[in-house]
Parts: C-alpha cells; structure tokens; sequence
C-alpha cells in the first residue's frame, strides 16, 4: 500500500486562546508532494463525556443551551481533562462538580478525535454506575443544565426527534444504547 500520511513540516500558533482553544497554521506536505502552506488545526482541552446510569438503568441526560448550537439540546456531564488528571480523577471531579455524585464502577467505553480534519480534541467516553449522592453540585455551568433521567426508549425517541443536536450528544447517546445491548 501506497504511503497516504502526510508530512508536517512546519506548525504556527496562530491564536493561543489557553486554556480553551488553540488555533495552529500548518505547513504540510501531501504524499504526491504538493504543499499546502495553510491546512488549520484547532485544539480544546482533552475531555471525558459522561455515561451516568442510575440504578433503575435510565441515563442521566442534560437539557442545557448550547451556544455553538445555538439552542437548547441534549447532552452529558462532561469536561476538560486537567493537565496530569487522569481519567478517574476527571470522572470524579465533574460528576461531584456538576451532580453531587461520585462513584464506585466506571468503564472506558470507547476514545474518538472529534474531527479527523481538524482534531479538536479527543473525546474519552465513559461508563459510570453505582452511583451515590454525596453532596449539592458544587458548581452550576453556565448553561445551566437541567439534569433528567431518561429510559432506553426515551433516549431512542429523544435521538429520533433531534433532542441531541451536537454530533458528539447523539454518538454518545447511541453508544450507551450499543453498549446496555452488549450488556
């Protein structure tokens, strides 16, 4: 097979928007060896997304405003990794942030780049159960999410009707349906 990876010869911050977003210039050289002077990257912080499921095998969804959006959607707990938190630490941090709840089992389901052009970020997506409240939320997002429990077929309606606006809502939606008919 013919080599198809591109070479970077040169990468150029272009905005530093830390510790939110990075927006780089790169310099690459396509196999056929053309260059191209002005391919973007844009980075975010890491992230893991949340799979809360409670007891009863409902998941914890958020109706929240989304500005990217532009609307109301369904999403997940979720957030940046911090710099040398490692996956637990972060599931705990923003599941006792945002909910008042920690946890004793939690499972890596699958690790995605948000966008294959442009990388964003990688989006680390998380199985979390047995659940506990321990606490008040000890911060409330600025889109002031308002947390429900949905059941298999109400996250299947909800996908259906486009209540998961944000492609990485709905795939993460669908994977948790995946994953409880694996289980």
């Amino acid at each position: 097979m013919k080599n198809k990876k591109w070479e970077l010869l040169k990468r150029t911050i272009m905005y530093d928007g830390s510790p939110y977003i990075k927006i780089y210039m790169d310099k690459i050289k396509l196999p056929n060896g053309k260059i191209v002077d002005d391919y973007h990257r844009i980075e975010v912080n890491d992230a893991v997304m949340l799979l809360v499921e409670n007891n009863k095998g409902q998941l914890l969804v958020y109706n929240e405003y989304r500005h990217g959006i532009g609307d109301l959607s369904y999403t997940f707990p979720a957030g940046g990794i911090e710099e040398n938190e490692s996956l637990e630490d972060c599931c705990k941090r923003e599941l006792l942030e945002e909910m008042g709840y920690n946890f004793n089992s939690y499972k890596l389901l699958k690790k995605y780049t948000v966008s294959g052009s442009y990388r964003f970020s990688e989006l680390n997506i998380i199985y979390i159960s047995d659940i506990n409240k321990i606490a008040p939320p000890k911060s409330i997002d600025i889109e002031q999410p308002e947390p429900m429990w949905l059941t298999k077929n109400q996250v299947i309606e909800a996908i259906e009707k486009n209540k998961f606006q944000g492609m990485t809502y709905v795939t993460t939606a669908l994977l948790w349906l995946f994953y409880n008919e694996k289980k």
